[in-house]
């Protein structure tokens, strides 16, 4: 039998076939079957930080939405309790997956704040994630920022979760830089 065994992320696949982010890594039912049909790893669809920033600034604004008019105002408030307030729906995926498949359990990241992406790649990280891509994509509207220096931004970021993780990162880059080789081997390094 032909071995098709490969390494990507200096993770061993059984095979070259990788589910990428989509609607089929987003459970543990359907990552079993991807597993099943011989997938050899999956990446789990981005967390995006800056959904979980706007579902806290709904709750905040829910929670004060006519606080101080009537007595009957607290029955204004949304049921909290199963109110999933932050990324724990997709760590606990991350958990899950690890524990029900054999297959690497790749999480992605989508940040917003230096401080989000380093927590967020950690937390998944502690979940048993087997490596993490990180989705940079900036839209820069300051026409005094060169090339250049949105590079070395991204390159620093890169450079900071790096720091603070045991596990492989990949970085998903959109087609809009000039000299992406360099880009990338910069990011390599």
């Amino acid at each position: 039998m032909i071995d098709l065994g490969t390494k990507y992320l200096g993770l061993q696949l059984k095979n070259p076939i990788v589910a990428s982010a989509s609607p089929l890594c987003d459970s543990l039912d359907n990552i079993r079957r991807l597993e099943d049909h011989g997938i050899a790893a999956v990446v789990l669809p981005s967390l995006f930080e800056e959904q979980l920033i706007l579902e806290s600034e709904s709750v905040d604004a829910d929670l004060s939405r006519g606080a101080e008019t009537f007595a009957e105002s607290l029955s204004y408030l949304p049921d909290l309790t199963t109110y999933n307030l932050g990324p724990d729906g997709y760590l606990e995926l991350i958990r899950e997956a690890k524990s029900h498949v054999s297959v690497p359990v790749i999480a992605s990241l989508n940040g917003v704040s230096p401080g989000g992406w380093v927590r967020y790649a950690r937390e998944m990280q502690q979940a048993g994630a087997d490596a993490i891509e990180l989705n940079i994509y900036s839209l820069v509207t300051d026409p005094r920022r060169t090339a250049a220096q949105v590079e070395e931004d991204y390159c620093q970021l890169v450079r900071s979760v790096k720091e603070r993780l045991k596990i492989p990162v990949a970085v998903k880059l959109s087609h809009f830089f000039s000299a992406i080789a360099n880009l990338a081997m910069r990011l390599d390094g």
